[in-house]
């Protein structure tokens, strides 16, 4: 059993660092995040470092990357913020459901953007009625011609309102279907007549930032269509193992710099003659958190490598995700109580990731939909 990384792994770990501490340190993206400012010149960076195409084959022009090589660069990322691990992210992991289940128009006519990051992509699901329960997507498309004409109103999709983007969007294509059946995949172009882009006020995540979607009688071109008409489900069940397994390093890099961050604190902070540090009800406290973090980094590893072994992982999948995003929300909030007074200012950083870590057990799946899908792993009902 080896828990080592190749060679290649760690020059791209120690890589991804330094790009973080010269790019997107914490304390320049906790600024971003308060003024919601979207980094063009970072996202265009890593694009210049291959780092878009690493998900894609070698023959594409990508780099033929893995789930490993993908998680370490989630997690090194992510130490800068969550949000600016899904600058890398949340763009990938929508190109990979249209290189897998695209057209080979449509894979040419995105090809040079997916790669190079230069195409932004937003993934929308979610809608008023429909957010753990996707069954319950009511967004409708219906084929007129050569064109789909949609109706509705989508909810909580990332980064739709940035430059360049186009929205990959799962809408009902038959009404009288069962619930997961007659859902489709379209590709949406925001600047379409009758989509209408409201971004949503939030706690945190500014910098890729949240948006409602209002669609009124807009016509799709059909050759948008992403996969089979009505097999959206499947399209969508597709890359869900990977999405939760990346998604669940970044929540390591991003809890175990929070991390970094209190000990630092604890290192220097005086009270009592003492380092606060010194302090046993301290200094136990952070190694519990260390052991929650490295117990996640565990968990996420080992399904990052079953993936890479073609081997089936949506129960590890569920576990890595379910303990590294309740990990970040107990490391922020413990943070908050080590640096006391300094972690409640708006200030500091460890106040920008109590913020960010709090929606990190509701996106992506919450963790009760996680505990369900471990439960049906082990013969319960999890329901």
């Amino acid at each position: 059993m080896d828990f080592g990384f190749t060679e290649e792994q760690e020059l791209l770990r120690d890589t991804a660092r330094t790009f973080v501490e010269r790019n997107c340190p914490p304390e320049k993206a906790k600024q971003w995040d308060d003024e919601s400012y979207f980094p063009a010149d970072v996202v265009a960076a890593m694009g210049d470092m291959g780092w878009f195409g690493l998900p894609f084959p070698e023959a594409w022009g990508g780099g033929g990357g893995g789930p490993i090589e993908l998680a370490v660069l989630a997690e090194e990322l992510s130490r800068a913020s969550f949000d600016i691990g899904m600058l890398y992210i949340g763009t990938f992991i929508p190109g990979l459901a249209l290189y897998d289940w695209g057209n080979e128009e449509q894979r040419a006519r995105y090809q040079e953007g997916m790669l190079t990051g230069s195409q932004r992509f937003a993934v929308s699901i979610s809608e008023p009625d429909a957010g753990s329960d996707l069954g319950a997507i009511r967004a409708s498309a219906v084929r007129d011609g050569d064109h789909y004409v949609l109706n509705g109103t989508k909810m909580w999709c990332t980064g739709a309102g940035l430059p360049n983007c186009v929205i990959v969007m799962y809408v009902r294509t038959d009404p009288g279907s069962s619930r997961h059946n007659g859902l489709s995949v379209l590709i949406v172009d925001p600047s379409m007549d009758g989509v209408e882009i409201r971004r949503t006020p939030t706690l945190a995540r500014h910098i890729l930032g949240t948006n409602e979607i209002y669609l009124r009688d807009v016509h799709v071109p059909a050759e948008n269509l992403v996969g089979p008409e009505n097999q959206g489900w499947d399209v969508l069940m597709s890359n869900l193992e990977l999405e939760r397994t990346i998604i669940s390093g970044s929540y390591v890099g991003a809890a175990q710099s929070t991390l970094d961050i209190a000990v630092a604190y604890a290192k220097e902070r005086e009270q009592f003659g003492r380092k606060v540090g010194n302090f046993q009800a301290i200094t136990h406290q952070l190694a519990d958190l260390q052991v929650d973090i490295d117990s996640a980094r565990l968990l996420t590893y080992r399904a990052a490598w079953l993936l890479a072994q073609g081997k089936p992982v949506a129960r590890e999948a569920s576990m890595a995700k379910l303990k590294g995003s309740e990990t970040y929300v107990n490391v922020a909030r413990w943070g908050m109580q080590i640096m006391a007074a300094y972690g409640f200012s708006t200030e500091s950083v460890m106040s920008h990731r109590y913020r960010e870590s709090i929606v990190a057990p509701i996106s992506g799946g919450t963790s009760q939909i996680q505990r369900n899908a471990i439960a049906r792993s082990m013969g319960l009902k999890g329901t």
